[in-house]
């Protein structure tokens, strides 16, 4: 089942014979360690402005500025919730955004990434999975 949701497809199931393709959680601090560590490369981002319905491109590279200087706020980089899942039209790409779940949340944040060169699946999803401890 199909579900749109601010740009990207959520809850896929069984894409040409694969194991199903699910949204994940993941934190700031995993995204920007994955983008530093050069296991996913920003190919675009853009916020979409949920009241006017309109989208806006943001320059890639004030993007990874912003998401360091967040990173560098410590406490508050754990407010953002992302999520994340691959691309299912390109499988070397992985789609991420945050504000999307979140009713309260004016601005939705999506960014395209895609797998370096030589980097397999497994590292990024042990890179970017998070998983709450109890």
């Amino acid at each position: 089942m199909r579900n749109y949701i601010g740009g990207i497809f959520s809850d896929i199931s069984s894409v040409k014979g694969e194991d199903k393709i699910m949204r994940r959680r993941t934190t700031t601090q995993k995204l920007q360690q994955a983008i530093t560590n050069n296991l996913l490369h920003i190919t675009k981002a853009e916020v979409y402005y949920k009241t006017s319905r309109k989208t806006e491109t943001i320059d890639t590279d004030k993007f990874k500025d912003s998401l360091d200087f967040l990173c560098e706020s410590d406490v508050f980089a754990d407010f953002v919730d992302w999520h994340y899942e691959r691309n299912i039209s390109a499988k070397d790409e992985y789609i991420l955004d945050s504000g999307t779940m979140n009713p309260y949340s004016e601005n939705v944040v999506t960014v395209y990434l895609r797998v370096a060169d030589g980097m397999n699946g497994e590292d990024i999803e042990r890179t970017l999975l998070f998983l709450e401890e109890e």
